[in-house]
């Protein structure tokens, strides 16, 4: 069973949303006048963690060094959101095997969010080379 099953899908992963917001704006460590379009104009974060979970079987929105960065700004941020979406997905009943599992796959990503290593350039060409000569 998948960590989304196991959180109740995507109508709870959706619930947990304002809920997230909520604790962020009352963190005094986040400034979410960046990331608030995240929760009113955007799905990226919500279709992200779906897709984290293992609710999707892709995701095609924001990189996630571009969606949680703005938001996650150290070490210790990210350890404080982390610890916000455990409260939220979990609310005091957490079952311990789920909560280690969350925490696993956010652990995972800290290095993309934190400090992401640059990807080279990819050329694409709609000419054969032969024609770009002429």
């Amino acid at each position: 069973m998948t960590l989304y099953n196991k959180l109740g899908g995507r109508k709870a992963i959706m619930q947990a949303m304002p809920l997230l917001q909520v604790r962020l704006e009352q963190d005094p460590c986040f400034d979410l006048t960046k990331f608030r379009q995240e929760f009113e104009r955007s799905d990226d974060l919500t279709e992200f963690l779906v897709f984290l979970f293992g609710g999707a079987p892709f995701y095609d929105g924001k990189p996630v060094n571009a969606l949680l960065s703005p938001i996650c700004t150290c070490a210790d941020v990210y350890d404080r959101f982390v610890d916000h979406l455990v409260a939220v997905f979990f609310d005091g009943t957490a079952i311990a095997a789920a909560e280690e599992d969350l925490r696993n796959l956010m652990d995972r990503l800290r290095p993309q969010v934190l400090c992401p290593k640059p990807v080279a350039p990819v050329l694409v060409y709609s000419l054969e080379t032969d024609m770009l000569s002429a």
